[in-house]
């Protein structure tokens, strides 16, 4: 088969509007599709460099060449973390200090953010805990007697991320940030 440059040109343009319906990351693989079913396998293998497959989409079929879709979608991955309580944690103020639930009612937690944070300030700041983990903060949340996050570990990276920032986090270390101090200390504090 034989094609004019012209002919190629206008197929290129075809191509480049319909690539763009797709993400970023399909784009290549999705020129890669049609230009080798519009000019033929033995074009591309002498042209072809060597990418990573994306690991968004496993099979890709071109129905139509205005049209691509994804024939198996991703699997929905579940959450399989799981977590234990922390034994010789005090949350009950067996040695002296304010219990956590205790604690916990002085301050209005409206969200598993918040939750967090004001676990975390409790277990650094009065509890003294130097090494919190999210087995700990799992721990505040049954003896809280709150709904453990579905997936908790996502829950404390968001409490962690640039758009709240109350927490760091770093491997399986928390600290509290200075926004999460402000946050306990003066914006979640229940009027008396």
């Amino acid at each position: 088969m034989t094609t004019s440059y012209e002919e190629l040109v206008a197929e290129m343009e075809r191509i480049s509007t319909v690539i763009q319906k797709f993400p970023e990351n399909l784009q290549g693989k999705v020129f890669d599709i049609m230009v080798k079913s519009y000019l033929g396998e033995h074009v591309l293998e002498a042209a072809a460099v060597e990418e990573p497959e994306p690991e968004t989409v496993q099979h890709i079929s071109v129905v139509d060449p205005n049209r691509v879709q994804s024939i198996k979608k991703r699997p929905i991955r579940r959450n399989k973390d799981s977590y234990s309580m922390v034994k010789d944690l005090d949350l009950l103020g067996k040695s002296g200090v304010e219990p956590f639930r205790d604690f916990l009612e002085r301050y209005e937690v409206n969200s598993n953010i918040k939750f967090n944070t004001v676990a975390v300030y409790y277990l650094k700041n009065v509890l003294h805990i130097p090494d919190v983990t999210i087995d700990h903060i799992y721990t505040c949340y049954k003896n809280g007697e709150r709904k453990v996050p579905g997936n908790l570990r996502q829950s404390i990276t968001d409490t962690s991320s640039s758009k709240y920032g109350y927490i760091n986090m770093s491997d399986n270390h928390i600290t509290l940030s200075v926004l999460g101090e402000n946050l306990v200390e003066f914006e979640l504090k229940q009027e008396a």
